[in-house]
């Protein structure tokens, strides 16, 4: 079978390269995926996969139905795309000013169809069901959770979800794994810091929001390197202050976003604790006053242990031990695919897609971020390789 798998990706790569340039040529951000749900749905039908769609809005959800009765694995890509101008000079660059595929996911997209027509090849062969999970909105504020609201986890009930991701800080070719903890819980903030302006000659008569917010930046940085342990991984990060338009005016507000990553919600609550009560002190000494608006966003992205043992023997199986690769820590980056492992057990995986041909290197959310089209036959076989063997199995 794993000839046949292999064979059949093959086979494929070439149509889903062609999926994957028209995806990237026309992106579209998160809940708004009307162009790209079309033609994942137009796919579908060539292929005779029956799906749902409009699910959380632009969701597709497609099953492969084995011929011999057993259990339900869940396949999973997302759509969206992000609002970034695209800088590289490939003759499939977008066609959209101010948005690209700067994340995979019109790769994601194509992988998981090239799955589907490996397992719908195969499915006289197959005990139990596949679902096809075309997810929108990854990027923010996440599809995954309203989709599994929408009851995508039943009819038929889904035992386990397998998902991946394109990665270019790894040579193409290798698979990255880790069990347990793999992505971080990630917590978006923002703070208005409220002044009084004035004119900049006359500082005694304002209260001036940028003192406070610069202050508030430092003393951010030492809740992690003061109040939390070397060994816990944490990272609060204020990654945009904005105040002000004249060079002569005291403004009245100054706002500060920022993101903060742990492994650990109560970690986090904490974290947010400390936060206030610095801004309360500084605001109380300037006598300014502020708002602090918080999204706890994804949950820690965990793998199952039983998953990624199956994932881990299947892909080396697959495609070579030497191309597995472990992680000894994990990834601060986070993964609303974490909310189906708080459901049903899951496993999520990295594929590389670092070109050593490219120039320069570039990761993800970059405008000069390529990645090579042969990555394709890798993700479309791993995940079809994965679903079979764990329904084989089970």
């Amino acid at each position: 079978m794993k000839e046949r798998i292999n064979k059949l990706a093959k086979q494929n790569l070439g149509k889903i390269v062609e999926i994957r340039r028209e995806l990237h040529q026309n992106p579209e951000i998160g809940f708004h995926e009307f162009k790209t749900a079309a033609l994942i749905k137009k796919e579908l039908d060539k292929l005779g996969i029956p799906y749902k769609g409009e699910v959380a809005k632009t969701g597709v959800v497609g099953l492969i139905e084995g011929k011999y009765p057993g259990k339900t694995v869940l396949l999973r890509a997302d759509m969206d795309a992000l609002p970034i101008h695209e800088e590289t000079d490939c003759e499939y660059k977008s066609k959209i000013p101010g948005m690209m595929h700067a994340c995979g996911h019109d790769g994601h997209v194509a992988g998981l169809l090239g799955a589907a027509m490996i397992l719908n090849e195969l499915k006289d062969e197959i005990s139990g069901n596949i679902k096809l999970v075309f997810q929108p909105a990854e990027e923010g504020p996440g599809g995954a959770k309203p989709m599994i609201e929408e009851g995508i986890l039943e009819n038929p009930k889904v035992d386990a979800a397998f998902g991946c991701h394109l990665w270019p800080s790894y040579p193409s070719g290798k698979i990255i794994f880790k069990e347990q903890e793999m992505m971080a819980h990630p917590t978006a903030f923002e703070i208005e810091i409220q002044g009084v302006g004035g004119h900049g000659s006359l500082p005694e008569k304002t209260v001036d929001p940028i003192i406070v917010g610069c202050q508030a930046v430092i003393n951010f940085q030492n809740i992690i390197s003061r109040n939390i342990s070397t060994l816990t991984p944490a990272v609060l990060s204020c990654c945009s202050i904005k105040s002000g338009e004249a060079g002569n005016v005291i403004p009245d507000t100054l706002t500060i976003k920022g993101t903060i990553r742990t492994f650990d919600e109560n970690l986090t609550a904490e974290i947010l604790e400390r936060m206030d009560q610095i801004l309360k002190g500084l605001t109380l000494a300037y006598n300014a006053k502020y708002k602090f608006d918080i999204d706890r966003m994804y949950p820690t992205l965990i793998n199952d242990k039983n998953l990624f043992d199956i994932a881990k023997k299947s892909l080396s199986e697959a495609l070579g031990e030497e191309n597995i690769v472990i992680l000894e820590n994990p990834l601060m980056g986070s993964e609303d695919f974490s909310y189906f492992g708080k459901n049903i057990p899951s496993n999520f995986f990295l594929i590389g897609a670092k070109d050593d041909q490219e120039e320069i290197e570039t990761f993800l959310h970059h405008p000069r971020l390529r990645w090579n089209d042969s990555n394709l036959e890798t993700s479309s076989k791993a995940l079809a390789q994965v679903a079979y063997d764990y329904l084989k199995i089970n």
